[in-house]
């Protein structure tokens, strides 16, 4: 069983964050080459395209969480963490409504720069709060949320430990957590190596290690599913994805 990398060091993760910030602005550039965006914005008027562009996974991780059909019609009190430039909570509007919607990235004042993005839309409209603090230091009061979303970022923070307690921590009784992670063993690691993608991704887990904030006592399971590495997103990188969803107890 491979060991888990839980923390690193301030300058690694911040190497992590540059890799990402990167990332997603090269994506962006390209994407706005040749006048595509004003392409875009004509073809949405018509009905050719939905109103906001670019797409991590998000798609995909919105079908394994059954379409987010336990998601309440109306959430008061909402937060994405580690939202990136896209978010996961767009995809939930078509079956509910946020009264607050907070989007928390340490890069998220970076996105909110970024054309034809939820993220950008709700940040001129002032439809949400920004948040750019790191997942460890949230100034959330406990028991605030009613949903807290964090798809896929375990592997970008400092201090894995710290974002759980966190995120247990800020989600109110009754509330819902929504989960999503790929997760790695051995052989991932040895796959990682060479990766160009390992630079941002210094965190590694497997799913046993979730166990301690995801269990029974702390939260009832919706969705709970740990899915083999041939169902996964990244196969070639992850031996499994976990998926999880789940109320917190009283």
């Amino acid at each position: 069983m491979a060991a888990n990398i839980e923390s690193v060091s301030k300058d690694r993760w911040k190497e992590a964050q540059k890799w990402e910030c990167s990332y997603w602005a090269s994506v962006q550039t390209a994407r706005a080459r040749f006048g595509k965006n004003w392409m875009w914005r004509l073809l949405h008027l018509v009905g050719a395209v939905p109103k906001y562009r670019g797409e991590d996974w998000n798609q995909w991780w919105r079908q394994r969480f059954d379409n987010y059909s336990f998601v309440p019609e109306r959430i008061h009190n909402a937060i994405e963490v580690g939202c990136g430039p896209y978010t996961n909570v767009r995809l939930m509007l078509d079956r509910t409504r946020f009264d607050h919607l907070v989007l928390s990235d340490p890069l998220i004042r970076t996105y909110a720069g970024f054309k034809l993005t939820f993220v950008s839309d709700m940040y001129r409209s002032m439809n949400c709060t920004i948040d750019d603090h790191p997942l460890e230091e949230l100034p959330f009061a406990s028991d605030y949320f009613e949903l807290a979303v964090k798809i896929n970022v375990l592997d970008h923070v400092r201090d894995a430990r710290a974002c759980m307690d966190t995120l247990a921590r800020i989600v109110k009784p009754g509330g819902i957590l929504i989960i999503g992670q790929d997760l790695t063993d051995d052989a991932d690691l040895d796959y990682l190596k060479d990766d160009a993608g390992a630079t941002g991704h210094p965190i590694k887990l497997r799913h046993e290690w979730f166990t301690e904030w995801l269990g029974p006592q702390r939260f009832d399971p919706i969705i709970f599913k740990v899915l083999p590495r041939a169902e996964g997103r990244a196969p070639d990188a992850h031996y499994a994805t976990l998926i999880f969803a789940g109320r917190k107890r009283g």
